[in-house]
């Protein structure tokens, strides 16, 4: 039964009591039933308040009645048959206009008419729902919910007055309502976000304008090297960043007011910081990007809170710095056959990347320990280490360093290092003197595997002059370093000794030196078509062919390569051995005929030219026998040419061959000069030197000595041919010394 008391009096009682309960919690289960127990049963029997859901549904959130179980089978009903928003029920009404409703008398089909279903009618009336007030609870423009205040039985019907304190009521619970679900919706948001943020694998932390951290997740915590996110929040402005050494990219440390949250306070707009960050303490190495963004104080417009992340991208950067480090080395490991040279350049670009100082070390021939490489950060260090080498070079038959990854071939990392291990490892007090000095500690040591004969060297990298500690990663880098290292080594090995051997056997195809003529004057220039060669299919000789006759020979092999070097050999010595028989220059040459032709077919083609000299009276006199061969140049004392000759037949193609045979003479101041087409066609097709080309060069033998009119027209050569010769190049030249008076009387 409803209260009979006067209703200005409950209201004015209702409204002071409303005041104090409605600022007591900022939990909305909480006040929302304190204000349903307001009103029971000082204003009904039974108060509900249903609020309106974001997605539009209307849900009860506190039932008060004077009879308990009354209010427990409600909110099952409720549960079970939520009030449908579009349908006659008063609640869904009032909140739909945003104006109060008045329910004098409830009959039981005016029950029926708004009931959510025959259950929820019978409900209603067999609890004789008699009258009833239906308020909105207005907040910031829009109705969020309604309360209802119902007399059962025989109770007075409501009227207007208590509408109106039932409205003003809900106007003043709507407020707390509103600030609880405010408050609720923000706790909601923050628990999310502390949960969001505690599980991101970023570190964050938030600090204000003095510097102060106020806000830090666990992977921040974890770090900077503490235990909770509280040590971060509760450390002083700056205090655990003293734990790190923080680099930028190309080195340079940077202190607090350059990282980005400072610098933001400041009234700059940073971009995002790449660092590396070395904990002083353990050498342990992140590299972190560091991004920084503001947060407004909505009432001052100034900035509030610098909101920090860390990235870690430590593994990222690393597998970025080892590929571009194994590229450059590769690259400076290829780039020359003098490994001596080059390993010195992998030290200085392992430096510091991978370590401050770097030592390399190879087996010589005699099994002897070399270094040939040293580089440290520390240009007095590295003195040191010059010093330590020369001093206490490295034993073979030492137990532990070089020596052990040498018979081992494996790889080996040693951390930590304490005194009493440098002075097991060292010889003498002044060794212990020097390796403490130099102050390493942590050392890698790599064998440099060759292929065929193991490990051929090793790689010391160590750290001493940073914070920074070597770790199994560095190693795995040094590993991959020393493979390709101990490859390019020995693969520089394999070519020197071929280039040797080659050496030797080329230069057997070319006469050792030139012989003496009497009162004359011989020279000769040879350059290969190719970057390792030294002789090709172009060969030249000079040697005595009868008494007081000598020859000049210049040939030319089709092909290039071993076949063609092969051709040459038997073409030179062929001649030589036709001449010691006494043949004539066109028996010779049919004689190098007939041996080409019993060859296997191939590259055993070749163009000769004989000139045999033979000195009478002042001058000399020339036969020229030319088998395919460009005829020499006759250039007199005034630099005009003449050819001698006329080519002839190719040797080893067809026969019977045909040699023309030409009789000259040489006088003093002329020059006779023997030629390969290499030096005719040098250069591209439509800018070839040529014989007119060569014809011009001869015009500067008066002014030239012989040797220089030679190297004067290969430079011509080999210009015209942009520095890379296509054909071999053979020049042979003959010149008669001027007779000098004063000894003749």
């Amino acid at each position: 039964m409803g209260a009979g008391v006067g209703v200005s009096g409950v209201g004015t009682d209702l409204l002071v009591e409303a005041g104090g309960v409605l600022v007591t919690s900022l939990d909305l289960p909480t006040t929302m039933s304190q204000v349903a127990r307001l009103t029971v049963p000082r204003l009904g029997d039974l108060c509900v308040i249903d609020l309106q859901a974001p997605d539009g549904s209307i849900r009860e959130v506190a039932v008060a009645a004077a009879d308990q179980q009354l209010a427990r089978d409600l909110e099952d009903l409720r549960e079970r048959f939520p009030i449908d928003p579009g349908s006659e029920h008063p609640v869904a009404a009032v909140i739909r206009s945003g104006q109060a409703m008045l329910l004098p008398e409830m009959s039981s089909s005016l029950l029926r008419s708004f009931a959510q279903g025959a259950e929820h009618a019978r409900f209603m009336i067999e609890r004789n729902y008699r009258s009833a007030v239906v308020a909105p609870l207005p907040a910031r423009g829009r109705t969020q919910g309604a309360v209802s205040v119902i007399r059962l039985g025989d109770g007075p019907p409501y009227g207007e007055e208590d509408l109106a304190l039932v409205v003003e009521l809900a106007r003043r619970a709507a407020l707390a309502i509103d600030n609880a679900r405010l408050f609720s919706e923000l706790q909601d948001a923050e628990q999310r976000l502390q949960a969001v943020l505690g599980n991101l694998a970023e570190a964050i932390t938030m600090e204000d304008e003095h510097g102060q951290t106020v806000f830090a997740n666990q992977a921040a915590a974890d770090l900077l090297g503490v235990e909770a996110p509280e040590a971060v929040t509760s450390a002083p402005p700056g205090a655990l960043m003293g734990r790190f050494l923080i680099l930028d990219e190309q080195g340079k440390e940077l202190g607090l007011e350059d990282m980005p949250g400072p610098r933001l306070f400041a009234g700059e707009h940073p971009e995002p910081l790449l660092v590396r960050s070395v904990v002083r303490a353990t050498g342990e190495e992140r590299w972190l990007v560091v991004r920084s963004s503001l947060v407004m104080d909505p009432g001052t417009k100034r900035v509030a809170y610098a909101v920090n992340v860390f990235e870690d991208i430590t593994g990222i950067k690393r597998a970025e710095l080892t590929e571009s480090f194994m590229a450059e080395a590769s690259r400076v490991l290829a780039s020359s056959t003098d490994y001596t040279s080059t390993l010195g350049r992998v030290a200085r670009l392992a430096v510091p990347l991978l370590g401050d100082w770097c030592a390399i070390d190879v087996l010589t021939e005699d099994d002897e320990l070399e270094r040939v490489a040293v580089h440290h950060v520390n240009l007095d260090k590295l003195r040191l280490l010059e010093q330590l080498d020369r001093r206490y070079r490295p034993r073979l038959d030492e137990p532990v360093g070089i020596a052990e990854v040498l018979r081992s071939g494996q790889a080996r990392i040693y951390t930590d290092i304490k005194p009493p291990a440098v002075e097991g490892y060292a010889r003498d007090p002044e060794h212990v003197r020097l390796l403490r000095e130099l102050g390493s500690n942590s050392v890698i040591v790599v064998p440099m595997q060759g292929a065929t004969r193991g490990a051929i060297g090793t790689i010391t990298l160590a750290s001493g002059e940073s914070p920074r500690r070597l770790t199994r990663a560095d190693m795995g880098v040094a590993v991959r370093l020393g493979r390709r290292a101990g490859t390019a080594v020995e693969r520089a090995r394999i070519y020197t000794e071929r280039a040797r051997i080659a050496h030797i056997l080329q230069r057997s195809l070319l006469p050792e030196s030139l012989p003496e003529i009497p009162a004359a004057e011989v020279r000769a220039v040879y350059a290969a078509a190719g970057a390792l060669n030294e002789v090709g299919g172009d060969f030249y000789d000079v040697f005595d062919y009868e008494a007081d006759c000598w020859m000049l020979v210049v040939g030319d092999v089709v092909g290039k390569g071993p076949r063609a070097a092969g051709v040459t050999a038997l073409a030179r010595h062929t001649l030589r051995a036709a001449a010691i028989s006494g043949q004539s220059p066109t028996a010779m040459l049919a004689t190098l005929h007939r041996a080409l032709n019993r060859q296997p077919r191939g590259a055993d083609l070749c163009t000769v030219c004989l000139v045999t000299m033979r000195q009478a009276n002042g001058h000399a006199q020339l036969k020229v026998a030319l088998a395919g061969h460009e005829p020499p140049l006759l250039i007199d004392a005034r630099g005009e040419t003449t050819q001698l000759g006329r080519p002839g037949t190719l040797l080893g193609v067809i026969d019977p061959i045909r040699i023309n045979e030409t009789d000259a003479e040489l006088h003093p101041g002329q020059t006779l000069l023997l030629f390969t087409d290499g030096v005719t066609e040098a250069g591209k097709p439509d800018r070839s030197l040529g014989s007119s080309g060569l014809r011009r060069l001869c015009r500067e033998a008066p002014r030239l000595s012989l040797q220089g009119l030679l190297e004067h027209i290969e430079r011509s050569a080999v210009e015209r041919a942009g520095g890379s010769l296509h054909d071999d190049i053979a020049l042979l030249a003959l010149r008669l010394l001027t007779p000098d008076p004063a000894r003749e009387r």
